[in-house]
């Protein structure tokens, strides 16, 4: 118990009380999805936690190895259906590395322009749940109908609102629709001031403010210790994005920022959720930059180099591709055997990292600040029992 109280003030240590048991979930509204909590707590402190997942039985994994590679598309897009297009790009980025398909420049073009569509629709839903967390529920209304409007052009584009199955092996399926890239900067002069509306009425609200600041601090080092990514690893100070860091051919050419946290100016805490939040806010503006560049780039040419069928068969061989999701770092390991179907698939979500460090995140966390903790994260449930 020593160790717990060691960073309690005098007044709060002189409120100790006996350690209770709770279990929370998994159904519960401060849970962002099916999973339980089993907290051991002193008081309304957090003293350690055990989680416990597996409620959302799928088995997308081996299904893919059941079927054909065109299949894998199909389940790949369901890894996580709030970002279909991390898991569809994954997989199509390591079978095409283990064919050694060409991608035509306009496929890699519509390609991107679809990543960062998801980017942005993946944030926004973000802040809505945050929103919907401290109860402002204003801004709830305002994020889902942007959002909106992030998925119609997916439909525009791929006929599907979450499970496009729009891509395939060395190229997309079609071509662009008609007015999509018209539409696509019309989205982006839109959400240029819907940026500004949610800072007035969220960012800088107090009460937001008061529910987020110094709450669920994660230092870099914690980054380090969990593996974290993504945003969560960006708002500690920890400067990591596939999209500056590896080879990326398709963003070489483009302008923007890769965004940090706050963590060296006077402010008391670095890395809470309070920066978690601000800093997919700056993320939406960069994305909305590098549509605009993506759109007026768009190449002319063929979307496709290549025609699978049914009985399509890969050579032998393995790959590992990893891109930037809205979550961090998505990769996918695919051996395959020679056949028509994958041997092995292998799936690394950055929402499964998120989830194995929450034990050693709550310890001291206050109970009524779990919920805005758990929805700073921005897991995905779904990403997890895969």
């Amino acid at each position: 118990m020593s160790d717990f109280y060691s960073h309690l003030g005098e007044a709060e240590e002189d409120l100790r009380t006996d350690w209770v048991e709770w279990s929370l979930g998994p159904y519960h509204p401060a849970l962002p999805g099916l999973l339980r909590l089993k907290l051991t707590l002193d008081g309304e402190f957090v003293v350690r936690a055990q989680v416990e997942t597996g409620y959302v039985h799928r088995g997308l994994e081996k299904a893919m190895e059941l079927h054909s590679w065109q299949s894998a598309i199909v389940y790949a897009s369901r890894i996580d259906p709030e970002n279909a297009i991390a898991g569809e790009l994954a997989v199509c980025m390591a079978v095409e590395e283990i064919g050694k398909f060409p991608v035509p420049d306009r496929a890699k073009a519509i390609r991107l322009i679809l990543v960062e569509l998801s980017r942005i629709s993946s944030h926004l839903l973000f802040i809505a749940k945050m929103a919907i967390t401290v109860e402002l529920n204003t801004v709830l209304h305002y994020a889902l109908r942007d959002r909106e409007k992030a998925l119609d052009l997916f439909e525009l584009l791929t006929g599907a609102r979450f499970a496009l199955n729009y891509l395939r092996f060395g190229g997309v399926a079609a071509d662009m629709t008609e007015g999509f890239l018209e539409r696509v900067l019309e989205f982006c002069e839109t959400m240029r001031s819907r940026v500004t509306e949610y800072n007035d009425l969220l960012s800088y609200h107090r009460v937001f403010m008061q529910r987020t600041v110094g709450v669920g601090v994660i230092s870099d080092e914690a980054v380090h210790q969990y593996g974290l990514t993504g945003p969560n690893a960006r708002a500690s100070g920890v400067l990591l994005d596939l999209r500056k860091t590896a080879i990326s051919p398709e963003y070489a050419g483009l302008d923007f920022e890769i965004p940090t946290g706050n963590t060296t100016s006077e402010k008391k805490f670095g890395g809470d959720a309070y920066d978690r939040f601000l800093l997919r806010m700056k993320e939406l503006v960069q994305s909305l930059r590098i549509l605009k560049q993506s759109v007026e780039a768009v190449p002319q040419g063929p979307y496709s180099e290549l025609i699978c069928g049914r009985d399509f068969s890969l050579a032998k061989g393995e790959a590992y591709s990893r891109l930037e999701s809205p979550r961090g770092i998505f990769g996918c390991y695919i051996y395959s055997s020679g056949g028509s179907r994958p041997a092995r698939v292998q799936f690394r979500t950055p929402s499964a990292l998120v989830v194995s460090a929450i034990p050693g995140l709550v310890s001291g966390l206050r109970l009524e600040d779990l919920a805005v903790f758990m929805a700073s994260l921005d897991f995905s449930i779904a990403e997890v029992d895969r």
